[in-house]
C-alpha cells in the first residue's frame, strides 16, 4: 500500500524516541532516589508501547479496508464504463465506436 512504509518507518522513530525518553527519566529518578517515580514511568512506558501497538493495528486494518474500497470503486468504474459503451451501440448513437 502505498505511503505504508512511511508510516512503519514513522511510527518506529517515534517508539524509539518515546523510549528513550522514558528510559532517560526513569534513569534520572532513580538516581535521584524516587524508586517510585522510576517504577511508574517504566509502567507508563510498557502501556504506552501497548497503545501504540494497538493503534498500530487499527491504522493496517482500515488502511486495508481502505484499499479495498479504492479497488471495489475502480472495478465498478470500469464496467459502468465498458456497459455505457455497448448501451450507446446499442442504441445506435452516433459517435459510440463499434468495437
Amino acid at each position: 500500500m502505498s505511503g505504508s512504509q512511511d508510516i512503519a518507518g514513522l511510527q518506529g522513530r517515534c517508539l524509539a524516541i518515546a523510549e528513550d525518553a522514558v528510559a532517560s527519566l526513569a534513569a534520572m529518578a532513580g538516581s535521584a532516589g524516587h524508586p517510585g517515580l522510576a517504577s511508574a514511568l517504566s509502567g507508563a512506558a510498557e502501556r504506552g508501547n501497548g497503545a501504540f501497538a494497538g493503534m498500530w493495528a487499527a491504522y493496517g486494518h482500515a488502511s486495508q479496508s481502505l484499499a479495498a474500497t479504492a479497488a471495489n470503486y475502480d472495478g465498478a468504474e470500469q464496467a459502468n464504463t465498458a456497459g455505457s459503451g455497448e448501451l450507446l451501440r446499442f442504441l445506435g448513437w452516433p459517435g459510440a465506436s463499434q468495437g
